[in-house]
C-alpha cells in the first residue's frame, strides 16, 4: 500500500468522524442489500455496518483508488461492474449475502443515468432472499460536484448529517425484478426526501429532487 493511500485513508477517517450524524430508522439487517444513489456514498460511510460488509467496485483505475479507501474502512471490495467483470462481481456479492454480510449497492448503475434504478439490487435480493433497505442522506453544509456525472456529495467537515433508513423490503413471490426495482426506487426517493426535510427542520419535505441533498 502506498504512502498516499495511507494518508488518504487517515484523512477520510477523520473527515467522516467529524460529521454530526443523526440516523433515523431501523438497524441494518444482516444480511441485507443496502441501496443508495450514486454520489451519496461518502457521507453514508459514516454509518456503514460493522464488518463483515461488502461492496462492488469497478475494475477501472478510479475503482482501484476507491477500493484502497474502502478496504481501509473495513469494507470488502468485490471488483467488477456491469461494463466489465459483472458476472464475477455478482457471484461475489451473492456469496457475501449468503454468509450474512450486508452489501452496499448504488442502484443507478456504474454509469447512470443517475436516479434510474438498475436491476442489480433486486436480482441480489431475489437470488439470496436477503431484504433490501434504502438509505437516504442529506447534509446541512456541503457541495455537489456538478461536473461529475453522479454529482458527488462532499459534506463539509463537522456538518450536521441526516441518514434515513427504510424498513426492509422483500420481493413478493410473483413480483418481477422490474416491479421490485420500481418499489426500491420509490423507497429510496422517500428516504432521500425525508432526509432533506429533516435537515431543513421540516416535518415533511415537498418531494425535492434527490440530487439536492444539501440544505
Amino acid at each position: 500500500m502506498s504512502l498516499g493511500t495511507t494518508l488518504l485513508r487517515a484523512v477520510v477517517r477523520v473527515w467522516l468522524h467529524s460529521l454530526r450524524v443523526r440516523r433515523v430508522g431501523p438497524a441494518f439487517a444482516r444480511p441485507a442489500v443496502l441501496v443508495f444513489w450514486h454520489g451519496d456514498q461518502f457521507p453514508l460511510l459514516a454509518v456503514r455496518p460493522q464488518p463483515p460488509v461488502a461492496a462492488p467496485v469497478s475494475l477501472s483505475r478510479d475503482g482501484t483508488l476507491h477500493a484502497g479507501l474502502l478496504e481501509g474502512l473495513g469494507i470488502t471490495c468485490i471488483r467488477g461492474s456491469t461494463s466489465r467483470g459483472g458476472a464475477r462481481a455478482a457471484r461475489g456479492l451473492v456469496r457475501a449475502l449468503l454468509v450474512g454480510s450486508p452489501v452496499l449497492v448504488a442502484v443507478d448503475g456504474p454509469r447512470g443515468p443517475r436516479g434510474t434504478v438498475a436491476p442489480g439490487a433486486a436480482f441480489l435480493a431475489r437470488r439470496t432472499g436477503a431484504p433490501v433497505q434504502a438509505v437516504g442522506v442529506a447534509v446541512a453544509r456541503g457541495h455537489r460536484l456538478r461536473r461529475a456525472w453522479d454529482r458527488f456529495l462532499l459534506p463539509c467537515p463537522l456538518t450536521k448529517t441526516i441518514v434515513v433508513v427504510s424498513e426492509p423490503l422483500a420481493a413478493a413471490n410473483d413480483e418481477t425484478l422490474e416491479a421490485f426495482g420500481l418499489r426500491i426506487g420509490e423507497a429510496l426517493r422517500r428516504v432521500s426526501t425525508e432526509a432533506i426535510g429533516r435537515i431543513r427542520g421540516q416535518a415533511t419535505a415537498s418531494a425535492p429532487d434527490h440530487e439536492e441533498g444539501v440544505s
